[in-house]
Parts: C-alpha cells; sequence; structure tokens
C-alpha cells in the first residue's frame, strides 16, 4: 500500500499510494478492471508520472480520501477498535457503489466457473483439462475487506497496528467482500478446490483462519498459503520475493501437486501476474498498490 514515498509496507510487501494510482482508480470507479488479461469495464486511468513536474499532474490527496471514502459508502459502526478498544471502526455500505462493483465480479465469475465445471464434467476426467479443477483466491481486499484498518489508520500502514485487527479474526473487524463468500460456496459445489494465498507473514496464520471461518468462508486448512520464503518452491527468488514472484511461483507449485487453477482472484495485478491460472479476475481497492 503506497502513502507516503518512503514508507513500505512488510507485512504485505506494500507501498504506500499517494496521490497516484489510488487517487486515479478512486475517482473513476466504473473504470475498474473486472479482469485481467482483456477484460475491463472502461479501462484503468493511468496513473500520474512517477516525477511530475507540477501539482496539477497530481490529484490533492484529501480529495482522494474524499473520494475512497464517497466510493465505499463510509459507515460508522459501533465496533471498538481492537488496538486501544477506544476507536470507533468504520465499514463500508452494504449498497455502496463498492460493495454493489464487487457483487457485479462475483457474479460474473460465478458465471464463469459454472460454464468451466460443466464443460469439464462433459468431457470426463480422462479427456478434460489437466488436473483437478480449482480456484485461488487472495485474502486481503479480495476476499476480506480491510477499509476499517486503512480509515482506522488514515491510509498509512503500520505492521503493529495492522496484525491487531488482522489478527482479531473477526468479520467486525474485516467482513466478508460482498458476493464473494457466495462465490466461493457455489464453487465448492460445482467441484472446485479453494486455495487461499495471501502477503500476509506465516505469523498471522491463526488470525487469518479465524477471519475466513468468522466471515463464511468454509476451506481445509492445508490450502492456505502465507508468505514463509523458506518454502522451497520459492528458492529462486528468496529471501526477496516480489508479490508476483511469490505468488506466481505458489501458483506454480500449486498446478504441479495436480490441479488446474481454473481462476485466480486478486485486488492488485501484482496479485495475478505470472501466469499459472487460466483466468484472472481483478477485484477494486484505491486503497492501496502492491507492485
Amino acid at each position: 500500500m503506497k502513502h507516503l514515498p518512503t514508507l513500505k509496507r512488510p507485512a504485505r510487501t506494500a507501498t504506500v499510494a499517494l496521490a497516484s494510482a489510488a487517487a486515479t482508480a478512486a475517482l473513476t470507479l466504473p473504470g475498474l478492471a473486472l479482469a485481467h488479461g482483456g477484460h475491463h469495464d472502461g479501462g484503468a486511468v493511468p496513473p500520474p508520472p512517477t516525477s511530475p513536474t507540477s501539482d496539477s499532474q497530481i490529484q490533492n490527496i484529501d480529495q482522494v480520501k474524499t473520494a475512497i471514502k464517497g466510493y465505499y459508502g463510509d459507515t460508522t459502526t459501533s465496533t471498538p477498535d481492537p488496538v486501544s478498544g477506544t476507536t470507533t471502526l468504520h465499514q463500508f455500505s452494504p449498497t455502496g457503489a463498492y460493495a454493489q462493483q464487487t457483487e457485479g465480479i462475483a457474479a460474473k465469475a460465478e458465471d464463469y466457473l459454472a460454464r468451466k465445471a460443466h464443460h469439464h464434467s462433459e468431457r470426463g476426467h480422462d479427456h478434460g483439462p489437466s488436473g483437478t479443477p480449482a480456484i485461488v483466491f487472495d485474502i486481503d481486499d479480495t476476499t476480506l475487506n480491510t477499509y476499517s484498518y486503512e480509515i482506522y489508520s488514515s491510509f498509512v500502514y503500520n505492521p503493529t497496528t495492522n496484525a491487531a485487527f488482522v489478527n482479531a479474526g473477526s468479520k467486525s473487524v474485516f467482513p466478508a467482500v460482498p458476493g464473494m463468500t457466495d462465490l466461493e460456496a457455489q464453487a465448492v459445489a460445482d467441484g472446485y478446490t479453494v486455495f487461499f494465498l495471501t502477503g500476509r507473514p506465516a505469523s498471522q496464520l491463526t488470525g487469518s483462519e479465524a477471519n475466513l471461518t468468522d466471515a463464511g468462508y468454509t476451506f481445509d486448512p492445508a490450502n492456505i498459503y502465507l508468505k514463509d520464503q523458506t518454502k522451497p518452491w520459492l528458492s529462486t527468488c528468496a529471501p526477496t520475493c516480489t508479490t508476483t514472484q511469490y505468488k506466481s511461483l505458489t501458483r506454480k507449485y500449486i498446478e504441479s501437486q495436480g490441479y488446474d487453477i481454473v481462476a485466480n482472484f486478486g485486488d492488485q495485478f501484482s496479485d495475478l501476474n505470472g501466469g499459472y491460472a487460466d483466468k484472472t479476475f481483478k477485484m477494486p481497492n484505491p486503497m492501496y498498490y502492491l507492485p
């Protein structure tokens, strides 16, 4: 997540977005990509130059924050923050633009997965696609929404406070992204094996499992991959794997275990780049950017 050029987000290997890609994405809500690799709703707006020559090339950061809150439908809740318990958390509106957009993406993905499952069934396992059909989900802002933390932190990442939110393991803190629990449930019913692949550190496994369960997802604990660069399939890039390297090499490993990743879901293009998926679906996230 990029908020200030010099800050880094080690827990998710993120950088902070000041008024660049997050700004333009936040102000062009219908234009966010639905799927990577040729499927878009209007096309993403290009970010400003990395070395601007005028302030007019950069969206004002306060205006960006206001746009983001409007897009999510900022709503005050009665849930206390998991750090001090003194701040009331904010959440997105279930009827806002963000929820409508994610539900639309989930519906399109559900149709696609159903067609692929039917095709696989008709052709039979001996002549169908290679491997057991599977789908891969990122966690933060793909299956679990982190808007509450972004507002709590004023869009400035801190590994200690972020870990407290993750380890709370509650849908009151990180609720499901609208449409995604239904999508996962239907995919399981259609015969897909579900994997979760996140940049969260391995130390957050317990909190992540609790959060996914509380939010309504069902999964095999063996199919959750957190970022552990000691894994043998990451040896070519460890200990400095980029997000794209970590995720694509892990997908490659999953496919080597006999699976065909029919669809890969992520809120960052670094979640989706690098191959090892038949189709990718880009979830909207104007709050931060992970290269």
